[in-house]
Formats: structure tokens, C-alpha cells, sequence
């Protein structure tokens, strides 16, 4: 009875422990099912925010199979995503040949290829881990093709598995279109300020006939203003008349003297002495003088500078006649003002015109001159050349049999010599004459190459860092009158570049010459020259760099232009910059300029390699931070902005190198705190490497923007984050930007 009672709890026990397993289950299914449905649901969130994206974009699998082909995409390809979900044919989209898309690349891991089909199109991106970015034309897009920027990113599972590559696509069509509108207006406004002159000139002409015309018709009219008025006020000039005798006072101008000084015509008439207080005064006497002195020829025209109203100064052409309308009548002088400011400025330039002409045959000249020097020079040195090397060794065959059998000769002893110091003297002289001699042969080669014409020739293979050297040879007196230092950066391994020795040779003792005349004479001077290239831009780059004055914010937009020049006082002519521009832009090459009042400016020149691809660059601002999401409100309000995200393996020396690499980089705005280094010690070594580069701090720690005692530099701003964008657009046009 006990043992079947015992046997019978035994299986009651074993049901509930059975029961309550069941129960565990039933919990453990229900639980997968939410987590299921949960998955799916995400899953379906994340295709709905993909698909409903207005940025075209198509994911595939490891297997290269379409995953997923969004609406915008159909619209940019006129595709429909039932034609290629489950299909490797993600290439018709842009391509009329099956080829790997980037995403194909990403995916199979083949990252050397990527250059392969996309050339020198694409980069890395900065803001995704495993992602690259490109911009190309697709001619099969649309009815004209369209450009598109397109990015590809891996995609991993929550193991780091590789599951498949998205691509993003976003149509850039329009601002290319909007870039080459640009570059025709541009253009065609050049070709409207050629026709406007022409046009202008014609008017003048014109003008002077009109107005002589109006003079002889003037004699049978009233003597009284009013009269005078009616005909003259509609003159494209201003018409006055004033006593011919005593002050000369005026009686009459015609208001259209208000639209070129902003002056009333009253105050002319009724304001004694007016006229004359506005002339300026090294011109003053001198119209006084010439007013009282040309009474009696009864004509004269002068031009002298006017003051106006926003004391700036007008150049005004004065024509005037006495005339006396009736035997009885007294005399009066009437005459006309021209506003001839732009014609003087278009005469200066004619002048300037012939002046280069005459400086062009001097130049001419003076190259048939060096180069008959050259060859005068180079007959007697040549000899020298020769010689040396026989006198050498004449000298070392005697000095054998001196140091043998000459040492108790009494000739020593009698003429005072050692013979030690003879033997050291004639072995110093001998090397004199080679030093000697070579220093002539290397000026000897430089004047042939100045002087020698490369209009007709070819070009052909040239070593920059010999033009560099040659260009020192030509210049380098000149320049160290003012420089006391001159610092040369010059990489190994300088690729040859095609083009014309002379003219790029021109160019950097142009850029010498214009370094040392910024720097005021007692000053300091150092000019640094630095030379290397840039595989991403299969250029080589030539900087000239100096601490002198630096170019005011107001002119350095025009220095590249032709008679533009702040030296007209010291024989300037302005052409310099503007021969040079040309003589690079010849190359296929462009020049920049980064500038700082006080501190100093860098010239950069961009050569192709190849001299005849064009080297295409941007001014651009380099943002600094860790956090991605700033860096992307950075790139979203700055066009120009080249993102760095900072992370702990990073250096101040990546920073550096960066930067010589991309020397478009003309701001650099930064975080303080950095995951490898700080704001600070960044500040440091770009003010040591490149002085002139605008450097803005910013942190939301207030901490941080204290500025150690250790630093001894100071930033351009320092910003409390987050800050007004509108300020920090304000802060960068008020320090300036690289003329590229």
C-alpha cells in the first residue's frame, strides 16, 4: 500500500515538473515570435526609409544580386526595381556595357581596382569607415547625360560579416551646367569691357565734334543763364560760364555737375571760391596761373584733378573760349567740363602698352648682348678650363721632386719661404681656379638660357629644381639685398615636367624679386622655396614664400591683372604677375596667392606634368572634429569645407602632411579637444610650418579655450560651441581667402 501510494506521488511530481516545462516552452516561443516580428518590422522600417528617400541608392548582396532599388532611383534610370531585384544587372543603370559598379568593388574587396575603372574620380570618404566616393559623367543617363557623385559603403551584420554594399547616387548636373555658365559669362564680359572701349572712344570723338559744333551756335544766343541752360543741360557734360576778368567767378553751371561731383550747381555760382578749393592743390596754382596767362589767345584746355563729394578725386577736362557776343557787350567766358578719369586711365594703359613693347625689343636686345657676353666669356674661360688641369698636374709632378731633393736648398732660407706653406698655397690656388672657373660656367649657362628664345621651340622634359637653381643665379644678388635668409624645401624624386625652361624660369625670379621688394629694407628677411609633387594632381608645386608686408584684402583680387601695380611710383609697370600668370596658364598650370597684411605672402604655382592637362583647384577650409555629426552642419553650410573626422590614432604630423598635400587649404578650423591630440598643440605646429594659414579654435568646454601658458601663439579666433554659423561665415570673408 505505501509503495503504490509512493509511486503514485512519484508520477504526480513528474506531470506538474512536465507541466511547468510546457509552460517554459510555450514563454520561450511567444518570446521568439515578438523578437521575430520585432526584426521584421525594423526590417520593413528600414526598406520603407530607404525607399521613400529622395537620394537614388540600391544595395546588393555578397552574391551581387540586387537587394533593394528605390523609388528615386527608378526615376533617375527609368528602371523599374521588378526589372533587377534579384538580378546582377545593376550596371545598366549607368553603364551601356556590363561592367562592376563601385559597390561590385566594395564588395569583393577588390579596393586596388577601384582605380582602375574610376581613374583619378574618386576619394575616400572621411565621414564612412570603408566607403568611397566619385564624381563622373554618364552620357547613357537622361537625354544629355547627366554628372553624378556617387558614394558606396560595405555593410556588415552585428557579427562584422560582410552582407552586402549600398550606393548612393545624387545628380550634380546642375551646378556643372551652373559652373560652365559661369566660366561663359565670364567670357562674354571680357569681350563687352574690349567692345565698350572701342565704343567709348568712338563717343569721345564724336562728343568733341558735338560740343565744337555747339560752341559756334552758343555765339548768337543771349548773354542771360537762362537762356544758356535750356540747351545746355542736356549735354553729357557740364556746361559753365564765368567772368573773364577779376576772380573769374562763375555764373553758370548746368546741373548736370551734381550727377559726376554729387555737388549742387548752386554752390558753385554762389559760393565764392568753390571751384578753386575743390581743385587739387598741386594742381591749383597751375590752372590759376594758366586761367590768367590763356586770357588773351581767347581759347585754352587744361586738365587738372577735382575733389568730389566723397573726397575722392576726379580727373576733369577743362575747355573754355572768350566770347563776346556784340562790340558793346563785355566779354564772358564760357566752357565745358568732361569727367575724362576713365579716358586718362585707358591712355595710361596705351602708354603702358608701348612701354612694354619698348621693353619687350630691350629685352630683345639685351638677350642678343648676354649672349654674345656668354661667348666672349665662354672662349677665354674655356682656356682657363683647360689649363688647370694641366697646371694641377704639373704642379704635383714639381711638388714630388721638391718634397725629394728640394728641402735643404738655401734658396728657401734666402727668399723667406716655407716650404710647407708654398706647397699649401699653390694646392689653394689651384682650387681657387676651379671654383673659379665653375662659378663662370654656371653664369655662362644661366645668361644662355636667359637669353635664349623658346617662342618656336618645343616643349620638352624640365627638371624644376634646375630652373629653381637657375633662377637663384640670376636673382639672388638682387634678392639678398633685403633677404638675409633664404630657406630651400626641395623633395627627391621631382618628376621631369613639359614645357619651356626660360619661361618657368621667368616666372619663379618674377615671384624672387616681388618676395624681396615686400620686405622692408633693415628687416629680417626669409624667403622660403618650397617644391614637390602631388601624385593626386599630377602637378608639380612650386611655393615662394616671405615675411614681408603682405597684400591688403582690396588689391589682391586685381594683382594678376595686366598695369595693376601699388610700385607706379618706383617704375612699376604692373605686368609681372600678369606675364607670368600667362606663362603658366601656357603650362596648363594655374598660380595662387595667400596673403596676410604683416605677415607675409605665398605665391604657388601648379605645374602639370604632362604640360597639357588642366590643373583644376578650389580654395578650400579644412574642419576638424570628432564628431560627425558637427562636421556634417560644417559641410552642409561651408561648400568649400574638407571634413576630418579626429580620431585616437591620429597625429598632429597627419594634420601637416595633409596639408602640404592640399595646398588649397586656406582656413583651418578645429576642435580643441581631439581624440589624439589638442587644438592647441595643432595651433603650434601649423604656425611653425605655415605661418600665413588662418587658424580658428573652437570647444564647448570653456576649459579648453583658455589658452595655456605653454602656448605661445595665438589663434585667429577662438569660438564657445556651438556658435553662429552666420558669425563664422562673417569671421572667414573679414580674414580673406587664397586667390586661386
Amino acid at each position: 500500500m505505501t509503495d503504490s501510494k509512493h509511486s503514485n506521488d512519484q508520477k504526480i511530481s513528474e506531470i506538474q515538473a512536465l507541466r511547468l516545462r510546457l509552460k517554459e516552452l510555450e514563454k520561450s516561443e511567444s518570446k521568439r515570435k515578438k523578437v521575430e516580428k520585432e526584426l521584421i518590422e525594423t526590417e520593413q522600417r528600414l526598406y520603407s526609409i530607404i525607399g521613400g528617400s529622395p537620394i537614388p541608392a540600391f544595395m546588393i548582396g555578397k552574391d551581387h544580386k540586387i537587394i533593394y532599388w528605390n523609388k528615386a532611383l527608378e526615376e533617375l534610370s527609368r528602371i523599374q526595381a521588378r526589372e533587377v531585384i534579384g538580378t546582377r544587372q545593376q550596371w545598366r543603370a549607368f553603364y551601356s556595357k556590363k561592367r562592376p559598379c563601385m559597390a561590385d568593388l566594395l564588395v569583393d574587396h577588390k579596393i586596388e581596382d577601384v582605380s582602375k575603372w574610376y581613374n583619378d574620380k574618386y576619394i575616400k570618404s572621411n565621414l564612412l569607415d570603408e566607403a568611397y566616393e566619385a564624381t563622373d559623367f554618364f552620357p547613357e543617363l537622361g537625354e544629355k547625360g547627366k554628372w553624378l557623385r556617387f558614394t558606396a559603403a560595405i555593410i556588415r551584420n552585428a557579427a562584422g560579416e560582410l552582407i552586402g554594399a549600398v550606393e548612393t547616387l545624387e545628380d550634380i548636373s546642375g551646378r556643372k551646367k551652373a559652373e560652365a555658365a559661369l566660366l561663359s559669362a565670364h567670357e562674354g564680359l571680357e569681350n563687352s569691357v574690349q567692345l565698350r572701349t572701342a565704343e567709348l572712344a568712338k563717343a569721345n570723338e564724336a562728343l568733341l565734334t558735338e560740343l565744337m559744333e555747339r560752341h559756334r551756335t552758343q555765339q548768337a544766343l543771349k548773354q542771360t543763364t537762362d537762356h544758356l541752360s535750356l540747351i545746355l543741360e542736356s549735354l553729357p557734360i557740364v556746361s559753365y560760364t564765368r567772368k573773364a576778368d577779376g576772380d573769374f567767378g562763375i555764373t553758370y553751371v548746368s546741373n548736370t555737375i551734381e550727377e559726376i561731383t554729387g555737388y549742387p550747381a548752386q554752390r558753385f555760382i554762389e559760393e565764392e571760391g568753390f571751384w578753386k578749393d575743390h581743385i587739387h592743390p598741386d594742381d591749383r596754382q597751375r590752372v590759376l596761373t594758366e586761367l590768367q596767362a590763356e586770357r588773351k589767345k581767347g581759347t585754352h584746355r587744361f586738365g587738372y584733378r577735382f575733389r568730389i563729394m566723397d573726397d575722392s578725386y576726379r580727373w576733369f577736362s577743362d575747355y573754355w573760349r572768350i566770347i563776346r557776343p556784340t562790340a558793346d557787350s563785355s566779354t564772358y567766358i564760357i566752357g565745358a567740363w568732361q569727367d575724362v578719369t576713365e579716358d586718362k586711365r585707358i591712355r595710361q594703359e596705351g602708354e603702358l602698352r608701348l612701354q612694354q613693347m619698348i621693353q619687350t625689343h630691350k629685352l630683345t636686345a639685351l638677350g642678343e648682348v648676354v649672349a654674345g657676353v656668354a661667348h666672349e666669356i665662354n672662349n677665354p674661360i674655356s682656356f682657363i678650363g683647360y689649363n688647370v688641369p694641366v697646371l694641377e698636374e704639373i704642379w704635383n709632378t714639381v711638388e714630388e721632386i721638391l718634397t725629394a731633393k728640394g728641402l735643404t736648398h738655401p734658396t728657401w732660407k734666402k727668399k723667406g719661404l716655407s716650404q710647407h706653406d708654398v706647397f699649401q698655397s699653390m694646392r689653394e690656388i689651384i682650387d681657387a681656379f676651379k671654383i673659379g672657373g665653375n662659378r663662370i660656367n654656371r653664369v655662362i649657362t644661366s645668361l644662355k638660357e636667359f637669353s635664349r628664345s623658346d617662342e618656336t621651340t618645343p616643349k620638352k622634359p624640365v627638371a624644376i629644381s634646375d630652373v629653381i637653381q637657375g633662377a637663384l643665379i640670376i636673382v639672388g644678388a638682387q634678392v639678398r639685398m633685403t633677404v638675409s635668409q633664404i630657406d630651400q624645401d626641395i623633395a627627391k624624386n621631382i618628376p621631369s615636367i613639359n614645357g619651356h625652361f626660360q619661361k618657368i624660369e621667368q616666372v619663379i625670379a618674377n615671384l624672387l624679386i616681388n618676395a624681396h621688394q615686400a620686405i622692408a629694407v633693415g628687416k629680417k628677411g626669409r624667403i622660403v622655396i618650397r617644391c614637390h609633387y602631388i601624385e593626386r594632381l599630377k602637378a608639380v608645386v612650386v611655393e615662394v614664400e616671405d615675411n614681408g608686408r603682405g597684400i591688403e584684402r582690396e588689391i589682391i583680387d586685381h594683382i594678376f591683372d595686366p598695369f595693376f601695380t601699388t610700385r607706379r611710383d618706383r617704375d612699376g609697370t604692373g605686368l609681372g604677375l600678369s606675364i607670368s600668370y600667362g606663362l603658366i596658364k601656357e603650362h596648363h598650370g594655374i598660380i595662387s596667392v595667400l596673403s596676410r597684411t604683416g605677415v607675409g605672402s605665398r605665391f604657388t604655382v601648379y605645374l602639370p606634368v604632362d604640360g597639357q592637362t588642366n590643373v583644376s583647384l578650389y580654395p578650400a577650409m579644412l574642419c576638424i572634429d570628432s564628431n560627425v555629426k558637427y562636421l556634417k552642419q560644417l559641410k552642409a553650410n561651408f561648400v568649400d569645407a574638407v571634413i576630418w573626422r579626429s580620431e585616437p590614432k591620429d597625429k598632429v604630423e597627419d594634420i601637416i602632411s595633409f596639408i602640404e598635400e592640399h595646398p588649397e587649404v586656406d582656413i583651418v578650423a578645429s576642435e580643441i579637444c581631439l581624440k589624439g591630440f589638442d587644438g592647441w598643440k595643432l595651433l603650434e605646429m601649423i604656425r611653425r610650418h605655415y605661418p600665413l594659414l588662418p587658424v580658428i579654435l573652437y570647444s564647448s568646454d570653456k576649459k579648453a579655450i583658455k589658452q595655456p601658458e605653454e602656448i605661445t601663439n595665438i589663434p585667429d579666433l577662438v569660438l564657445h560651441k556651438p556658435f553662429n554659423i552666420d558669425k563664422l561665415q562673417k569671421i572667414i570673408r573679414d580674414l580673406g581667402r587664397q586667390r586661386l
